[in-house]
């Protein structure tokens, strides 16, 4: 088993948290490696070069350690443009994840088992389920293309907007995100409702579009998102679909109601919220805005979206 772990992940806190919960994964994986990244650039390579080497070294299992931000960029090394699969030698690999971070969505709902002195861990290979993939085509504001995978979901509006400023904080937001993450997130959320405006955008499906000043959209694998709220919509890891949950345009004070709402799993309910599923979606907002991928920001142009089947594998908690 090889983890990568993020020692910056939740304010700097990670080595610490990390510490009791390697010495009890040694005890049940002897031969697990642990690799401690300078930066992306380098956790990119080292996943790569386990996937390369093909000698018989090759770990089951490659483990995130951090927060989703880190097991993001992890499936991102594993996952190929080319085919939209693993990469060659990580067809069999299961990725794992270790909850460092801040919200570790990916791991939620946390069964009380699945926890190591508090920290969230999912490294059971031999019971790797294979789960969707959803693809980020975006077309970026110099004219130029990228390609992104992710897990759980992605944003644009309020809650990407929120995001960028979360993973960005610094001065008092800064101290109390490193004492308390969802204090934190509550105040990095008024912040933004205080300066938010409406966006304009067209969003189209397989069968439907949507076209109107909006708050927020998202685009879901998961219903679990921004630390403590979730949706009550029917998406599955599984199903092969996403939901994609749009909040109407509306003052500050009704915004602030539909986001106390989802702190209690309220949406489908609220005037506010339209919802569909389908298996792709286009996003075109009326100027260059973030579209958040599992926490990550990417600003662009426009973006399709897009679920792939049960690509990858997924340890188990």
């Amino acid at each position: 088993m090889l983890v990568i772990l993020n020692p910056q992940s939740n304010a700097g806190t990670a080595l610490r948290r990390w510490q009791p919960v390697e010495g009890a994964l040694r005890e049940r994986h002897p031969g697990m490696t642990v690799e401690l990244p300078a930066d992306a650039d380098q956790a990119v390579k080292l996943v790569r070069t386990h996937i390369e080497t093909g000698d018989g070294t090759r770990p089951e299992a490659i483990v995130a350690a951090g927060g989703d931000g880190m097991v993001n960029l992890v499936l991102n090394a594993i996952m190929d443009p080319a085919t939209d699969r693993p990469r060659r030698g990580a067809e069999e690999l299961a990725l794992g994840a270790i909850g460092l971070g801040s919200s570790n969505d990916f791991h939620k709902p946390v069964p009380a088992s699945a926890t190591i002195d508090g920290v969230p861990v999912r490294v059971d290979a031999a019971r790797a389920e294979a789960v969707d993939v959803g693809k980020a085509t975006m077309l970026l504001p110099d004219g130029t293309r990228a390609v992104r995978y992710f897990l759980l979901n992605a944003s644009m509006g309020l809650v990407a907007a929120g995001n960028d400023s979360f993973n960005n904080a610094t001065g008092a937001l800064a101290w109390l995100k490193s004492r308390n993450v969802e204090a934190a997130i509550v105040a990095t959320a008024l912040r933004n409702i205080a300066t938010h405006r409406p966006m304009r955008l067209e969003v189209r499906g397989t069968d439907w579009t949507y076209t109107a000043p909006i708050t927020n959209i998202g685009v879901l694998k998961s219903v679990h998102f921004a630390g403590g709220m979730y949706y009550d919509t029917p998406v599955t890891r599984t199903d092969g679909r996403f939901d994609v949950n749009i909040w109407a345009a509306a003052g500050r004070l009704r915004v602030l109601g539909l986001i106390a709402g989802l702190y209690r799993g309220a949406f489908t309910g609220s005037p506010l919220a339209i919802c569909h599923r389908d298996t792709a979606v286009e996003l075109r907002p009326e100027r260059p805005v973030p579209l958040e991928l599992d926490g990550e920001i990417t600003v662009v142009e426009s973006a399709r979206l897009e679920v792939l089947p049960r690509a990858l594998k997924v340890c188990a908690a």
